[in-house]
């Protein structure tokens, strides 16, 4: 691997390093697709704060986005982001078993 294939990786775990962002992966994955406003619910933000993490991770090409009439549903689409997030996810729950 060359040095720019580092710097591609470390950018692309920059796009999932924040709680909300993991947060918003983590429900993608458990509901497939969800609509904005379940998902402001669901994280118990504002609609800028959670709009603007979802803007990063579909710039990235994380998730996309499909207009349902009025409504903005989002889904996953780079599976690399489910992928890591289960292994961090996997990660930390053998962590807290060991831990108890």
């Amino acid at each position: 691997m060359q040095d720019k294939d580092f710097e591609e990786m470390a950018e692309y775990l920059k796009a999932l390093a924040h709680p909300t962002r993991l947060k918003i992966i983590s429900y993608l994955m458990k509901e497939k697709e969800m609509c904005v406003k379940l998902l402001w619910k669901e994280l118990g933000l504002q609609q800028s704060n959670v709009s603007q993490h979802l803007s990063l991770l579909k710039g990235k090409g994380i998730i996309t986005a499909r207009k349902d009439g009025v409504l903005t549903c989002y889904s996953v689409v780079d599976k690399r982001a489910t992928e890591i997030v289960k292994i961090l996810t996997d990660h930390f729950k053998a962590l807290e078993k060991v831990e108890k």
